[in-house]
């Protein structure tokens, strides 16, 4: 795993109802655009992640997606977000249910190429929003797009973070 040379930004107080500097608030959540040069597989992205107290982040609706495109505002960038296939098929995402999906056409296809190393199991997000399970290991120059809950009177906050790759 490699890490940034450029400190992230810090781990934010639990439910002081504000955004961080740097951090754009929508709806309970704060996001956070990192410019990395490192690149990151899916299970390289979740484990920095967690090594700054977040996560991958689950999308609940067509409203957050555009949002999270507008945060990615060079528009050349796909997004690894936190949902990913389990030993039984199951497709799961971090501490929610999958209510909401955006699958592009044919997609999820479980597509295994040759000279690939692992099957499908992670999920990107294209520019249009649209979501396609690719090769966990898949290894990409990013950016980083960091997202926690904070919510005024809260004392537990649930952090996420999207990998945003080219």
């Amino acid at each position: 795993l490699l890490m940034s040379a450029v400190k992230p930004p810090p781990t934010p107080s639990p439910g002081d109802g504000k955004c961080l500097p740097f951090f754009a608030p929508y709806g309970r959540y704060c996001y956070f655009m990192y410019d990395g040069a490192e690149g990151f597989s899916w299970n390289d992205a979740r484990h920095y992640c967690q090594s700054v107290r977040t996560e991958l982040t689950s999308i609940h609706s067509r409203a957050e997606i555009e949002f999270i495109r507008n945060l990615n505002f060079t528009k050349k960038h796909n997004i690894w977000i936190g949902l990913t296939r389990d030993r039984n098929c199951e497709l799961l995402t971090y501490k929610t249910s999958l209510g909401f999906v955006n699958w592009a056409q044919g997609e999820p296809n479980s597509a295994f190429h040759p000279g690939d190393i692992a099957e499908e199991n992670c999920v990107e997000m294209y520019l249009d929003g649209r979501w396609n399970d690719n090769n966990c290991l898949m290894f990409y120059r990013i950016k980083e797009c960091c997202v926690y809950f904070n919510t005024a009177g809260k004392r537990k906050h649930d952090l996420f973070l999207a990998q945003i790759f080219f």
